[in-house]
């Protein structure tokens, strides 16, 4: 995958999968063999999708406005991003969560993510990178 195919996919993967919580979307994005480590938390390809179902019962709004950077590693497949996250949640909860993720896609796919994630004015949200409920 060459660097612009790499940018692509993760810019839409953040529009459909986050910012839009589009379940159906998960899987034209994510291989099955996906894991996820999100602050030392590991969950596989069935508990990811279990994370982004509850995001989506839980909040009104999550909200990636823009990736403060975005590094491609061509040869490894790999994305480095940094980001903030603005979040409301349904009981009206609101804060901001920032976020640094590597990425690392395979034939069109993304198999793996780590990230370590930190909240930037709210505690309350300290554990939306890995809720499932």
């Amino acid at each position: 995958m060459n660097k612009k195919q790499i940018k692509d996919i993760i810019e839409e993967t953040y529009d459909d999968v986050l910012n839009n919580l589009r379940v159906d979307k998960i899987k034209q994005y994510f291989d099955t063999t996906y894991t996820q480590t999100t602050d030392l938390k590991t969950s596989n390809y069935d508990e990811f999708v279990g994370h982004i179902k509850t995001l989506k019962r839980i909040t009104t709004s999550i909200s990636v406005p823009r990736f403060n950077e975005f590094i491609i590693d061509e040869d490894q497949g790999q994305a480095f991003l940094h980001y903030l996250v603005l979040i409301t949640k349904k009981d009206g909860t609101k804060g901001t969560v920032e976020v640094f993720a590597v990425f690392t896609l395979r034939k069109n796919k993304i198999i793996r993510c780590e990230e370590i994630t930190q909240t930037i004015d709210n505690e309350n949200l300290a554990n939306m990178g890995s809720v499932n409920e």
